[in-house]
This record gives C-alpha cells, structure tokens and sequence, in this order.
C-alpha cells in the first residue's frame, strides 16, 4: 500500500466520483479506478459499490476512508518534521473571490520576497467551501470571511477588517445611501456567501428593502455591472486593491461602519502552520501599509 492510493481514495470520497477525483488530482478516470481496484484487492476490502453510478463508498470503505485520513496526516507531520530545509514546501490556499481582487495579490508578492523558497497553489471559493476542504484536508489554509465566535472548530487569525461600502454609477443621484438602495435595482452577491448573509443582516436590521435584479459571486463581477449602469451593490471595500473605477461613487454604509473581517483559518494539526505564519504576516503588512497611506 502506499499513500498516492491513500490520496486517491479519499479524493475519490470527497469529489463523491472517480470523474471528479480525476480532476482534482490530475490523472485518468482509467488511472483512478486501478488505483482504488488494486487498493481493494491489495487489503481485501471491497471499497466502493460499483453497481450504483457513480460508485458509492461502502460501510467497510467509509470505516477504511476514515483510518486512511488519519495514516495520511501524520504521514504528512512526520514528512514536514523530517525535511532537510524546513522552510520549503508547497502551501496549498484557498481564498474567497473577494480577497483575491483585493489584498491576496500583493501579500502573495511580498510572501515570494520574502519566501522565494515557498510555493503557493491559490484556490478560489465561497468560506463555507473552503473551511470544507480545510477539513478534509486538500487545504493548508483559507482566506475566508471570519465566521462569528463558536460557529468553526478551525483555528482563526483575523488579518484585517474591511467596511461596507455602497456602490453606484456616478449618474445616480443623491447622497442618501437608504434612499438610493430603496429606489435603484439592487446586485446581490451570492447567497451562499457569508459575507452576503452579513450585509443582508444588516439591510434587515436597517428595515431597508431592496429590489434584487441580479445576484454574483465575485466582487469585479458586481463592479462590471454597476458600471453598465444595471444596478447599485454593497460590498467589502477593496481597500488592498487599486479601489473603484472612476466611474463609480462610493458611499459609507452604517455609522459606525460595518465591517466584514478576514481571517487565514487552517486547522489545529496542520502540519505547515510554519509556512502559514509568513503568509499570515504578509497579509497583515499588506493592509497596514495601506491603512498607513
């Protein structure tokens, strides 16, 4: 048995197919399947039904996935501890869209200058599916929308707070950020996005109904359609980034401002926290330098 098979299988219970397994792990549907075919016959356990399509994990291979989670990391603990040079490896992170067209470009520069000897694969998703994979550990870390107090067993390291903004095109009129929301279509950021359960909690509170035309999931997406003039948005300022076009008016939204916090979550026996830690650092250096401007 060795632990490319390991890998496999538990790509292959994650992705729910031996397609999608195929595809995360960059390898032929054929190539899956006589891995976890000579994994079966190698310990004598039949781990998948393959009667049903796709094929679905049987009790003794869900019993099996499990061993199989915990062989893996602390086969991949002792391969850290081991390594000759400490401070190399591949730093898997995911990063929810927001963060990406913001603040995760110029720490990802300062970590290559810093960590020329650190590698980085960025991933992009929603919180929820990222703090997933963390679990299932095809993620070191995520940069993710900060869950409230008690809602996550992962570590949590706030790296910066961001305010709600409203967005509009410079053609609509009026300074009156209720006003403008009650009376213009209103683009939605995706449900699924906890950072939309936070502006939705607090147009709710606000008692302020909008009309939702549209509904995304990334932040330039949102942005483009302002600009055509096809709605106004709420949205995490993006101040890491180079900010808005010039054609779009930003107003305050809530006194005192309400914040959307980032933090890189990563679980408690992760077995890179030390390449974590740079990353963590560079994003936190990254919005000082801004705040600091």
């Amino acid at each position: 048995m060795d632990v490319k098979s390991l890998y496999t299988l538990i790509a292959a219970a994650d992705c729910g197919s031996f397609a999608e397994a195929s595809t995360q792990l960059g390898l032929s549907l054929s190539a899956v399947s006589l891995q976890l075919r000579a994994l079966e016959d190698e310990i004598g356990i039949t781990l998948f039904d393959r009667r049903s399509r796709p094929p679905q994990l049987t009790e003794e291979g869900r019993d099996f996935v499990s061993r199989a989670r915990e062989v893996i990391a602390h086969w991949e603990a002792l391969s850290e501890s081991l390594s000759r040079d400490p401070a190399r490896g591949v730093l898997r992170v995911g990063a929810v869209h927001t963060a990406v067209a913001s603040s995760v470009p110029a720490a990802l520069r300062r970590l290559q200058s810093e960590r020329p000897e650190v590698s980085v694969r960025l991933t992009t998703g929603l919180s929820h599916d990222l703090e997933e994979r963390l679990r299932r550990r095809t993620l070191d870390c995520a940069i993710v929308t900060e869950a409230a107090p008690g809602d996550s067993d992962l570590i949590s390291h706030r790296v910066c707070s961001e305010p709600l903004v409203l967005i509009a095109h410079r053609d609509i009129k009026g300074r009156d950020v209720t006003k403008i929301l009650a009376s213009e279509p209103y683009v939605r950021f995706s449900r699924q996005a906890r950072v939309a359960r936070l502006i939705d909690g607090e147009l709710q509170r606000r008692k302020i109904a909008v009309n939702s035309r549209m509904e995304i999931d990334t932040l330039e997406a949102v942005v483009s359609l302002v600009r055509q003039r096809l709605g106004v948005s709420i949205v995490p300022a993006a101040s890491a980034g180079s900010g808005f076009p010039e054609d779009i008016r930003v107003r305050s939204f809530g006194s005192p401002p309400v914040l959307r916090h980032l933090a890189v979550s990563l679980r408690g026996d992760c077995p890179k926290r030390h390449l974590v830690a740079p990353l963590i650092e560079a994003l936190r250096g990254v919005y000082a330098d801004v705040a600091a401007a």
